[in-house]
This record gives structure tokens, sequence and C-alpha cells, in this order.
């Protein structure tokens, strides 16, 4: 196994160059320009290169009406456009948590601040964890 690792770590080159499995390319949101009231989506490609990908007029324009469009993928032959759907989530009890090592802290309005402490379980960890280390150093046989 050495030998193989020398060999191939050394600088020399390989006669089997690497191949393309897949040939794609994510385009962040920074780089493009989207148009919600013409259905449009701009890419930049390279500077002076935009391509424009529209959805108006597609057999899912019905299906997306509202939601935001995601990273598009860009293939050799086609270009896939996710979309990203919103739905409003409505929270009835809301508690607002602060966590700490000893202690989990919250707030509600309607009860006020809730305190749980969380040192018996850190002690617990620190004494197992201190045990564990002895039952290691034991069964290494350097005690």
């Amino acid at each position: 196994m050495k030998n193989w690792r020398r060999r191939y770590l050394r600088g020399r080159a390989r006669k089997v160059k690497p191949r393309i499995r897949r040939r794609y390319a994510r385009c962040k949101t920074t780089l493009m320009k989207i148009d919600y009231h013409a259905k449009t989506i701009r890419i930049t490609l390279k500077q002076g290169e935009y391509p424009s990908i529209s959805w108006k007029s597609t057999w899912f324009e019905h299906r997306v009406r509202g939601w935001t469009v995601g990273e598009a993928i860009i293939f050799d032959d086609r270009v896939v456009i996710p979309f990203k759907g919103s739905e409003e989530i409505y929270v009835r009890r809301v508690i607002g948590w602060d966590s700490n090592e000893l202690s989990l802290d919250g707030y509600k309005p309607s009860i006020g601040f809730i305190h749980v402490d969380l040192k018996p379980p850190q002690s617990i960890k620190i004494l197992y964890e201190r045990k564990k280390a002895i039952a290691q150093r034991k069964g290494r046989g350097e005690l």
C-alpha cells in the first residue's frame, strides 16, 4: 500500500484522465435577475452574455403563482428552474429560548420567565467522562 502511495503522490502524472460525471452548473441567485411581473429570469454567464428564460404561458405557470425562484440549474441542453413555495405558519404559543451550558432559559408573556437547570445532567456527563478515561487507561495497561 505504501509503494502505491509513493508512486502516485510524488508528482508523477497519471495516464487516466478524470471523467466528468455530471455536466451541470448551479446558478447563484446573485447572478440572476428575476422579473416576477414579466415572468423571466436573466442569468449572467459572462460579461455581456445574458440568456433570458421565461416561464410565461407554460403548463406550470398557475401552479407556481406567488412562489419565489430558487437557484437555477444549467445543463447542456436545458435549464431547470426550482420554485420555492412559502406557506405562512401561525404560531399560537410563542416562547423565546436561550440555551447556555448550565441552564435553559425561556420567556413567555403569559407565564413569564422559565428556567431549566442543566447542572445535574452536566455533572453526570463530566463524571462519566472521567470514568470512561480511567477505564480506557486500565484497558491499555498504563495503570
